[in-house]
C-alpha cells in the first residue's frame, strides 16, 4: 500500500520549510510507503481570497503588531525545536520573491519535483540565496535530474495563470494555507500535523 498525500506549500512559508525539513529528515514513524505529490499554490492569493479581494489584488498585511511579533519568535523557537538549519538571508518587511521558483515547480513532477522543492527551500531559508535568480533556479532542476530549460517557461504568463487558477481550485476545495496536506479526502495544516497525519495513516493501514 501507498498512501498519496498531496502537499500544497508556498516557499515563503517557514513552516512550510519545516514541514519539507521534517519530512526528509525526521522518521515520523510511518508504517506504509508515502508519496508525497508536490502541490505549489501563491499564498497571495490564497490570503486575497480569504479576504474577498481578486487573486492578484496589491498585497496587504493582515497581521497586527502583536501577532507579528509572535511570529517573529515562534518561526525561530520552531526551528530550534526541529533542528532545522535557519538563516534566512532577508529581513521583514521585505518579502523574497518567489513566483519564478512556483512556477517552476508547477512544471515539474515526481521525484524530480520533490528534490527541487527541498532545494529552494533550502536555498532561502538557510543558504541565503536569491530564488528569484534564473541560475539559481536552474542549479536546483539540475540537481533534481531534471531539464534546465525549463526554468525559461517560469516568465511565461500562461504558466503563472495556471499555477493561480490551480491555487483558486485548491482554495475552494478548503486550502487556506501553507503546508497544508490532504490525505483520503482530510485536511492537516501545519508542520506540526505531520504526526498526527502520520497517526492517522497507520492506523489505516492496521498499524
Amino acid at each position: 500500500m501507498t498512501a498519496r498525500i498531496d502537499t500544497y506549500y508556498d516557499f515563503r512559508s517557514p513552516y512550510a520549510y519545516f514541514a519539507d525539513y521534517r519530512v526528509r529528515h525526521t522518521d515520523l514513524g510511518l508504517a506504509t510507503k508515502v508519496e508525497w505529490i508536490g502541490r505549489p499554490i501563491f499564498i497571495d492569493v490564497i490570503l486575497n481570497l480569504q479576504s474577498g479581494r481578486e487573486p492578484w489584488a496589491p498585497y496587504i498585511d493582515t497581521l497586527i503588531p502583536p501577532k507579528r511579533a509572535y511570529l517573529m519568535a515562534d518561526i525561530r523557537r520552531m526551528a530550534a525545536f526541529y533542528g532545522a538549519p535557519f538563516k534566512p538571508s532577508w529581513k521583514w518587511p521585505n518579502r523574497p520573491n518567489q513566483i519564478p521558483a512556483l512556477c517552476v515547480a508547477s512544471l515539474l513532477s515526481g521525484r524530480v519535483e520533490e528534490v527541487f522543492r527541498s532545494a529552494v527551500f533550502d536555498g532561502l531559508w538557510h543558504e541565503q540565496r536569491d530564488i528569484s535568480d534564473p541560475a539559481v533556479l536552474r542549479e536546483a532542476v539540475v540537481r533534481a535530474g531534471g531539464d534546465p530549460a525549463i526554468v525559461a517557461q517560469a516568465d511565461d504568463p500562461n504558466v503563472r495563470d495556471a499555477l493561480t487558477s490551480r491555487t483558486v481550485e485548491a482554495y475552494g476545495s478548503g486550502v487556506f494555507g501553507t503546508p497544508t496536506f490532504v490525505w483520503d479526502g482530510e485536511i492537516f495544516f501545519g508542520a506540526d500535523r505531520l504526526d498526527v497525519l502520520a497517526w492517522k495513516v497507520n492506523r489505516a493501514a492496521g498499524g
